[in-house]
This record gives structure tokens, C-alpha cells and sequence, in this order.
């Protein structure tokens, strides 16, 4: 996608959350990972595919996804904090306030993950200190690893950490997708950014976001027929992305404009 998860940091760095999810083989059981409390079994499965579709850039989806997690158990704090990240306005706050309340019962892991939410954490650094205390606190839990990452103060920072977050998960498709748009913004690598792109396809084929950012690599590369074969296959899979939608109005614009020149 055209804002890849490090894009989207820019508005919700301070909010974004770290969960309990076994990382790429190994024994989760040993490991030192968030725990999550909710009365339902189901309604932490479906707050884990929330978790996935936020990552992938696919936010009515994870919408969806809290939204069915809090039928199931009302006083789940991460599906509260997610729903707060997803929701603007009084209903953000709403949500927010409904997780804090909820989290005084919690572990002391849940009671500072949705401390993210708290208005006088309302600042770059006050979220950035949390995060730190957390990728701390679980090291083996590889979402609190994945915002540790991209919270980095420099690219090359960001960059660093993101080839070891790999070596550790192989197979979590977004990081891929994160270390590519830093070959392709930063170093200007394209090579090594389309393959980090054909990773992300690869990994995460049935996703949306893999194919829009691919559309975007072809597009800043000049190659529109790609460009438009990439965006319009991330709109067959989720018709809603408006990255896709836009990019392809301006490949429409643009080969209009050489129709015309010609």
C-alpha cells in the first residue's frame, strides 16, 4: 500500500498495540509474551485475525474483526484499545475509556498497553517510552517486537531492526512489506524492493495490501500496465482500498495525457 505500516505510523504511532501470538515456530509456553485476558476463547481468535487485517493495512476488515470480539466478551481491553485506534471522535474516546477501566483488573502488561490510550500519554515520547518498556518487559512476543521496530527514531535504525524482527519471523508477511518501501524511499534499492514486495505477495497472497504496494513499486518505476494489473488485483480482493482506487485514477490520467500528446 501506498502508506506501508510505517506510513500509517505517522498518525497512530503512540496507539498501536502489542498482543500474545506464538511467534514462527518454537514453544510459545517458555517464551515472555503479553498475556491477553478475555473470558472467550473465540473472541481472542478473532481479535488475533483483527490483529492481522490492522497490520495488512486492512482497517474495515479489523474493524469487523474487535467489533465481533467485543460481542463475545465486553470487557476484552485489547479488542477495546484496538476499536479506539479504529474509531475517531467521542467513539475513540469512548473506547478508550472503557479499556482503561477494563484493564485495572488486567496484568500489569495490559494495564500499560492501554495506558497507550490514555489522553496524557497524548505525546511522541510518552508512547515511545511505552513501547520501550514493553519490547522489555516481552521480548518474545512479535507484535511488541513489530512496533519496536518501527518506533526506531532513524531509518537506518528502523532498517536494522527490521532484518533482525525477519531472522526471528520469517513468515510475518508485513515486515517484508515494511523493509521494502525503506529500499524503495530510502535507499532507492529497487531491485531489493521488489523483491521484499514479491515476499510480502508470497507470504500473504490472499491479502489486498500485498498487491497495492507492489502496484506502487511499478508506478514510482514508470511502468503503469503493471502499475494497473497490481491495483486492480488489490481491488478484486478487497474493493474498498483507496489507495488502489486512486492510484488508478491517476494511471487513467496519465494515459489519457499521452493519448492526447500523441
Amino acid at each position: 500500500m501506498k502508506k506501508s505500516i510505517l506510513g500509517i505510523l505517522s498518525m497512530l504511532i503512540l496507539l498501536l498495540p502489542a498482543i500474545l501470538v506464538q511467534g514462527q515456530g518454537g514453544n510459545a509456553t517458555a517464551k515472555k509474551e503479553l498475556p491477553v485476558t478475555t473470558k472467550s476463547k473465540a473472541a481472542k481468535e478473532m481479535a488475533l485475525k483483527g490483529v492481522n487485517h490492522f497490520l495488512n493495512i486492512e482497517f474495515a476488515s479489523a474493524y469487523e474483526d474487535f467489533s465481533d470480539a467485543l460481542k463475545l466478551d465486553p470487557e476484552f481491553t485489547f479488542a477495546q484499545v484496538f476499536m479506539s485506534f479504529l474509531t475517531t471522535g467521542e467513539t475513540a474516546k469512548s473506547y478508550a475509556k472503557k479499556a482503561l477501566k477494563s484493564a485495572k483488573n488486567k496484568t500489569e502488561g495490559e494495564k500499560l498497553f492501554a495506558s497507550l490510550v490514555d489522553e496524557k500519554n497524548n505525546s511522541r515520547e510518552a508512547g515511545t517510552e511505552i513501547w520501550s518498556k514493553l519490547h522489555k518487559m516481552y521480548p518474545d512476543c512479535n507484535l511488541s517486537q513489530n512496533f519496536y521496530v518501527v518506533t526506531r527514531a532513524s531509518a537506518d535504525e528502523r532498517f536494522a531492526a527490521a532484518q533482525e524482527y525477519i531472522k526471528k519471523y520469517p513468515k510475518d508477511a508485513w515486515m517484508y512489506n515494511t523493509i521494502a518501501y525503506y529500499y524503495m524511499n530510502e535507499k532507492k534499492d529497487m531491485e531489493s524492493a521488489k523483491t521484499n514486495f514479491e515476499k510480502y505477495i508470497a507470504l500473504y497472497p490472499k491479502g489486498s495490501n500485498p498487491y497495492d504496494s507492489m502496484g506502487e513499486y511499478y508506478l514510482n518505476n514508470g511502468d503503469l500496465e503493471n502499475a494497473e494489473k497490481y491495483y486492480t488485483k488489490s481491488l478484486e480482493i478487497y474493493p474498498f482500498s483507496t489507495s488502489s482506487l486512486n492510484a488508478l485514477e491517476k494511471i487513467k490520467t496519465e494515459k489519457n495525457k499521452d493519448k492526447v500528446s500523441n
